[in-house]
């Protein structure tokens, strides 16, 4: 005798043993646990510094806070943001890592350079901003509206037409002006980023530019520049009282006028972590630090569910290339 009355058995010991390492794997996260007990990355494709890097640095971390732990942030940059988008879309389906970038934009270089994976294949998350692009012109030119610009170029007041770099889609969003609202400008000239563009239009280099709203907003606020049109018929939170084309009655251009901002997670992820993801995205938005940069700098935020994340992706693979001869516009 061992002094035990009820000493355990090899057999049951060992189902104890299993019992507790399963416990334990729950609380690891390694199988089955609550969904997330590891620190988790979120993948930028494109350089720091630029827009959706900067909402990323803003936005994540409190998202990670929601979800009770830590997000590292990558960038990515390369391909037009494709090398990043495929990155993400290859990762790991565990929902361990996440990523976002802004139809049109990432879907226009997928469709120019037609990659060999499928980006319609990344879940939705959500969206957490929109950001409209729009016209602006120096104020002495008194241009009121799009169609008061279209009548400027055809008179041969104005020729040039300036955005952002070749092939992208400012230039796209250019293109289609041209064909939908008759503003037959003679040369497009395309600038490396937001900053250099306007300041070109201030100094007057060229008449008018195409950027964000928000790229364009201390120059507004200093007398610089005007708004003359926002090409979403949403409109835009920083110039309420802009008008858009659909104002004055001219075709929408929604599909290219604007940028929604979307979260992504690998092919093949859960939808339960999905909707726990999406969940932290919205109460994120809601933090006081969030709202209060938003407030201070001008960059909105403004949640949506998955379906408006899904619905951004596909209506840009489907609709632009019916739209828009982007062969053409690669290769000007």
């Amino acid at each position: 005798m061992t002094g035990n009355k009820h000493p355990i058995s090899r057999r049951n010991f060992l189902a104890g043993a299993a019992a507790s390492s399963a416990l334990l794997a729950g609380c690891t996260g390694s199988s089955g646990g609550s969904y997330p007990s590891e620190d988790m990355h979120y993948i930028v494709p494109f350089s720091q510094g630029g827009g959706t890097d900067t909402y990323a640095r803003k936005v994540v971390p409190e998202i990670g806070n929601e979800l009770d732990v830590s997000v590292a942030i990558e960038n990515v940059p390369g391909a037009a943001s494709l090398k990043g988008t495929g990155e993400l879309l290859k990762s790991k389906s565990d929902g361990y890592t996440f990523g976002g970038f802004n139809p049109p934009s990432t879907p226009i270089s997928y469709l120019v350079h037609e990659p060999s994976w499928d980006i319609t294949n990344l879940v939705p998350v959500a969206t957490y901003a929109r950001t409209p692009y729009a016209v602006f012109a120096r104020p002495e030119l008194e241009i009121e509206g799009m169609k008061d610009l279209a009548k400027r170029y055809r008179s041969g007041d104005l020729s040039k037409f300036a955005g952002l770099a070749r092939g992208g889609i400012v230039h796209v969003a250019a293109n289609v002006m041209k064909s939908e609202y008759d503003l037959k400008y003679n040369r497009y000239i395309g600038y490396d980023g937001g900053g250099p563009a306007i300041k070109a239009a201030i100094s007057g280099e060229v008449p008018v530019v195409a950027t964000t709203d928000t790229a364009a907003m201390s120059a507004v606020d200093s007398g610089k520049l005007d708004p003359i049109a926002i090409l979403s018929s949403e409109g835009s939170s920083v110039f309420e009282d802009a008008p858009s084309p659909s104002d004055e009655g001219l075709p929408s251009i929604d599909y290219i006028g604007q940028l929604t901002r979307c979260m992504f997670l690998p092919k093949g992820t859960d939808t339960k972590k999905r909707d726990k993801v999406e969940k932290a995205v919205k109460s994120a938005l809601k933090h006081d630090s969030v709202q209060q940069w938003s407030k201070k700098t001008g960059n909105i935020v403004e949640y949506g569910g998955h379906e408006k994340a899904k619905k951004a992706l596909n209506d840009s693979i489907e609709t632009i290339p019916k739209k828009v001869d982007l062969q053409k516009i690669a290769s000007e």
